[in-house]
């Protein structure tokens, strides 16, 4: 499935990658399931289906696949359900968060900076924006440095501590 999806080795074919990937990932696979769900939620290669891409989206992350996660929150967040379901949203950005993925960092540091789904709290802000920005995310250190900009000193030395000494948990090796 992702010879076909990647023009590896054979000709670049969606429909072929549909059919390969999920037959891996009804067999179990988490990688398999994820990338499944992207081509459902994108329509690659099969009819869009936002039902069938939250199914295998949950799977994989339920087995660790932290941009399962990530997407799954990004479908929560935008409605993709219905109406956007914020909270879970947050809870599907923190998981990925912790595992170290930069956008869900972004995004938790936008959730706490505007109060959505938890209390605006802009030391948490500055920590989220911090680690994505650690990893190269231009917008998230334009926003770290202007939540800091209204930290007291104290508050701030203490968030700049903890981003430098953070570390992400390790993802399952599946």
């Amino acid at each position: 499935g992702v010879r076909f999806a990647e023009d590896r080795g054979v000709p670049k074919d969606m429909q072929n990658a549909a059919l390969w990937l999920e037959r891996a990932a009804k067999q179990g696979l988490p990688p398999a399931q994820y990338r499944y769900g992207r081509l459902a939620e994108k329509g690659e290669g099969m009819q869009k289906d936002i039902a069938t891409a939250r199914r295998y989206y949950e799977q994989a992350a339920t087995a660790g696949n932290v941009q399962a996660m990530h997407n799954l929150g990004v479908l929560y967040a935008d409605g993709a359900f219905g109406q956007p379901d914020l909270a879970s949203a947050m809870g599907w950005f923190r998981k990925a968060a912790e595992y170290g993925v930069k956008d869900s960092q972004y995004n938790l540091g936008i959730f706490y900076a505007r109060g959505i789904s938890v209390a605006k709290d802009p030391a948490q802000s500055y920590l989220w924006f911090s680690l994505a920005a650690a990893q190269g995310d231009k917008d998230a250190a334009a926003k770290r440095d202007q939540i800091g900009s209204k930290l007291d000193a104290a508050n701030l030395k203490t968030r700049k501590t903890e981003a430098e000494t953070w570390r992400p948990k390790a993802a399952p090796m599946e």
